[in-house]
């Protein structure tokens, strides 16, 4: 079962907002903010999402170089999902079966797996709009670039 409540804050977001409620926080374990490099065995589809999603996540500092895993299974799920995606335009939703029915095309599992990794994945990277949405953003934060918070 997940955590309840609103997602919590990267720490340079909280230090710039500060303690408007004045609550109490726990420390937290950081590891320091530095984009990991991409794996070489990710497939082409994987590591151009690699490059659209990480500059934005890096200029964050959200990521830290032990989230490279969680990327890397990002990224390579998103891979998959295009590709049985792709299938599935292709093929359409069914398939002839080896008796002559109809089934749903094999690819579907695939799809459905992969689109669930890519979104519980997006939302532990803040990736997500659910997650941006449930953000609030700092006061002051208006350098006049269109950002991912924007």
């Amino acid at each position: 079962m997940g955590t309840r409540g609103p997602v919590p804050q990267p720490d340079n977001v909280r230090a710039l907002r500060g303690n408007p409620g004045g609550h109490r926080t726990q420390a937290r374990v950081t590891a320091p903010p530095k984009a990991p490099s991409p794996p070489t065995w990710l497939d082409a589809e994987a590591k151009a999402e690699w490059r659209r999603v990480v500059p934005d996540l890096d200029r964050l500092g959200v990521l830290a170089r032990v989230d490279r895993a969680v990327l890397a299974t990002y990224c390579s799920s998103w891979s998959k999902f295009v590709q049985a995606e792709r299938a599935i335009q292709r093929d359409g939703l069914t398939v002839v079966g080896h008796r002559g029915a109809e089934r749903k095309h094999p690819a579907w599992q695939q799809w459905r797996e992969s689109a669930g990794v890519v979104a519980q994945l997006s939302r532990e990277l803040f990736a997500s709009p659910n997650a941006r949405l449930r953000s609030i953003k700092p006061e002051g934060d208006d350098d006049g670039e269109d950002g991912i918070l924007d």
